[in-house]
């Protein structure tokens, strides 16, 4: 998964999959992630600024069979 984002001031960015936190990244306004999953599957993704409560909107991610 490529994510990508604007906006952000902090200099790090916590990414969060289904609200587990999975990374701590520069804020260089992207992320790939590499789930490890084939097939069906669905995620949520949101990033927020590394250690506040301020976030993107949840984004769904839907993989059919």
């Amino acid at each position: 998964m490529r994510l990508k984002w604007t906006g952000a001031t902090s200099t790090n960015i916590d990414v969060y999959r289904n609200n587990v936190l999975i990374a701590t990244t520069p804020n260089n306004g992207q992320y790939i992630d590499s789930t490890g999953d084939t097939g069906q599957a669905t995620y949520v993704y949101r990033v927020c600024e590394s250690g506040t409560g301020t976030c993107s909107n949840n984004v769904t991610v839907h993989f059919p069979p």
